[in-house]
């Protein structure tokens, strides 16, 4: 059950990363209200690019805190958020975007002459396809993480508690005691 929920954890991470890069270009593409384009120098600005950039993180942040927070939450106490396995689907989904961004980023040689700032910030330029953009997945699932950590301690135990070794009670007080362990329908040897 152990490896079915690690699994569980890690092609979520997956998933969840995929989803996040999708959305980040359909956001990439509605982007900010023309007021503030104008009032800040043009969609290419850096200040816009930047404002762009974070605003697309924050909503990816929390898109991943609630996808997250639902895959890791523990249902029994015993039962171990696995945010390290969830986080390494993360890595692995954000590698294959990058080896896919670079393919794509070859291939179409007006790319090339694409700023630095449009490369690194926007969600939809390749290679990086906007390089906020992971720390806002990891963000959130690392919140997620403390959050179901945080339940998991909250819930009850599931397994009775053993007594410490120099705590002996009266039924259990060694071989030279005096307490009978004869039951009263039992003979006793003669």
């Amino acid at each position: 059950m152990k490896a079915a929920r690690r699994s569980i954890a890690f092609v979520s991470g997956v998933l969840l990363y995929c989803f996040c890069a999708g959305a980040a270009m359909k956001y990439a593409a509605i982007g900010l209200p023309r007021q503030f384009y104008t009032q800040f120098g043009g969609r290419n600005s850096m200040q816009v690019m930047v404002s762009e950039a974070v605003a697309v993180a924050a909503l990816l942040f929390l898109v991943a805190a609630v996808w997250a927070y639902l895959t890791l939450r523990p249902s029994r106490r015993r039962h171990r958020p696995y945010v390290a396995w969830m986080m390494s689907g993360v890595g692995m989904a954000w590698a294959g975007w990058l080896i896919f961004g670079a393919f794509t980023f070859a291939l179409k040689p007006r790319s090339y002459s694409a700023p630095l700032q449009t490369m690194l910030l926007s969600s939809s330029a390749a290679p990086l396809f906007g390089a906020l953009n992971i720390f806002g997945v990891i963000g959130g699932v690392w919140v997620a993480g403390a959050l179901a950590t945080r339940k998991q301690l909250g819930l009850p135990t599931t397994r009775s508690r053993r007594r410490p070794k120099g705590d002996r009670t009266a039924d259990d007080a060694g071989p030279d005691s005096t307490v009978s362990t004869i039951g009263p329908h039992t003979v006793s040897p003669h």
